[in-house]
Order: structure tokens, then sequence, then C-alpha cells
């Protein structure tokens, strides 16, 4: 009887892992720089126009082109106090009141329009070219390597500077466009309307313009109830998507918060009437008066020493 000969059996080796599949090299950091370089060639011009042609107002645009090649975060900041100061004194020079004319007058400007519209495209590009470049978002994501296969195995899909949505430049300018379009709606609403607290109704409308004080109560007061409003609705949301045991543990921390005071005189209370039940009964401590009324009639006897001995020095005298 014979037996089959046996050969050694090999381990499988595992499987290499499928190569990443770039997702389209550098084309969402490019589109992103270009427009950021194109908006800051239309800021350029403003400031330009607004300062009577005076060529060393263009040195403010210098960060925000530096900003977009170089990643450093104090860049942006410095564009924003350079572009400040500019709108205060568009010609550069700090010569007369600190308030632009825009601020004195009522109508519309459409050069402060397209303005305010490209400062919001550059800093929308800035950063999202931020994001794309430095890898904010996840690095890989995982999607199958055929399609319509279900038993292939998942390719990692290297997630790179091109994850663009197709129409995410539409509704990032579109929102730009939109606020911005809102924002010289509601200037020119404070500046139409002037606030007087002594009438009623505290409004009324001023075609021609209102004082400054009207537009300082105005913007103030939008602030604050915007602020109110924003705070309650994110607060709610953050209510309503609390765990359980979170919610739970807000609830007893809130409790504790406004019951403190009560449960510390509570208490005290109850320390007090377990240090009466303990405490030992009261005894008369003759030792305690012994040594205050020795030490009462030392003090007496030094001071009747001492008036004696005073009363002899001054008659010698």
């Amino acid at each position: 009887m014979t037996f089959p000969k046996l050969e050694p059996v090999q381990p499988a080796r595992p499987a290499k892992p499928p190569a990443a599949v770039p997702v389209g090299v550098g084309e969402g950091p490019r589109d992103y720089l270009f427009i950021g370089v194109a908006a800051v060639l239309v800021i350029g011009l403003v400031l330009l126009a607004r300062s009577g042609g005076n060529p060393f107002v263009l040195m403010a645009v210098v960060p925000a082109l530096a900003a977009l090649l170089v990643r450093a975060t104090i860049l942006p900041g410095a564009f924003v106090v350079v572009l400040v100061y500019l709108a205060i004194y568009p010609a550069g020079r700090p010569v007369g009141l600190p308030l632009p004319a825009i601020v004195s007058q009522a109508h519309f400007r459409i050069v402060d329009l397209v303005f305010v519209a490209a400062v919001g495209i550059y800093f929308v590009a800035y950063f999202r070219l931020t994001s794309l470049k430095y890898r904010i978002l996840a690095a890989t994501a995982t999607l199958p390597a055929v399609a319509g296969s279900p038993d292939s195995p998942a390719a990692p899909v290297a997630r790179q500077g091109a994850a663009v949505a197709g129409d995410e430049y539409a509704r990032a300018f579109a929102q730009v466009l939109g606020l911005t379009f809102a924002a010289a709606l509601a200037w020119q609403v404070t500046n139409v309307v002037a606030v007087e607290p002594l009438r009623v109704p505290p409004f009324r409308l001023e075609v021609t313009g209102n004082d400054g004080t009207s537009r300082f109560l105005i913007v103030a007061g939008a602030l604050a109830f915007g602020a109110l409003v924003f705070g309650s609705l994110v607060g709610y949301w953050s209510a309503s998507k609390m765990r359980p045991a979170v919610a739970r543990q807000f609830l007893l921390d809130l409790g504790w918060a406004e019951s403190r005071r009560e449960l510390n005189r509570r208490e005290k209370w109850r320390a007090w009437g377990r240090g009466q039940l303990t405490r030992e009964p009261f005894r008369v401590p003759f030792r305690a008066i012994l040594r205050i009324l020795a030490f009462c009639g030392m003090v007496l006897l030094a001071m009747f020493v001492g008036g004696v001995l005073l009363q002899q020095v001054v008659k010698r005298v």
C-alpha cells in the first residue's frame, strides 16, 4: 500500500492592497488661487479709485497675496487691519475726522458694494484654499474598486486637492453676494430711520439721512437682538442633540446651582443639631476665671505702682 507524496503547504501571501486612486490633482486649489488673486486685484482697483490715484495704497494687497501663497495665520488679520485703516482714511494719510464719507451719506454706492463683495470672495477663497492644501478634511475615503461589483475589495481613494463639488463655486459666491446685498440694505435702513426714544412710536423716516446717534442705537439694538436669537437657537440645538446621560448630569448641576444657598443653610442647621446632641454638659471654667482675675489684678497693681512712682518724681521736680 503506497501513500501519495504530500507537498509542503506554503502559507498564503496576503493580497496586495490596491493602489490609491487619485481624485484630480490640484484642480480645486488652483481654481481657488485664481479666484483669490482676482478678488485681490478688484480690491486694489477699488482702493486706488477711493484714494484718488495714490499708488501707495496698493501696499495693502501685499498681505492678501502673501496669505494665498504662504501659510501664515497673521497675514489675513494684517490685511483686515489695513483695510479698516484705508476705509477710515482712503488717501492713506490720517488727515481730518476719522470717519469715511460713506457714513455721512445715505445713498447707494456701487463701488462700496463691489469692494465688500470682493473682500468676502477673497476670504472664502483663502479659507477654502487653506483647507484643501493642508488636508483639513479626512485624507482618504473608501470606495468600491470596481463599479457594480460588491465582492471586490475596497480601494482607498486619496482625497487630494480637487475634492470640490461641481456646484461649490456657485453656492459659495451666491451666498457671499446675497449677504453683501443684505448688509447694504440693512445699512440703508439704518441711514434713513431716525430714533427718538421720547416719541411714540420711537422711529420716524428721514429720507435725507439721520444722525450718528440713531445709527448707533439701531446697530447696537440689532446686534443685541441678533445675538440673543442666535444664542437661543444654538442652545436649543445643543440641548436637542444632548444624550440622556449628559442631560441628566446637566439638570443635576443646574439643580445644585439653583438650590446651593438653601442646601448650605440646611446642612449647617443639621451640623448644629448633631453638635447639640453629642456635646458634653456645660461646666464652669474655674481655672480660666481665676487666670483672668489674676491677670486683671496684676494689671491694676502695675498701674497703681506706676502712678505712685510718677507722683514721687513730679514732687521732686
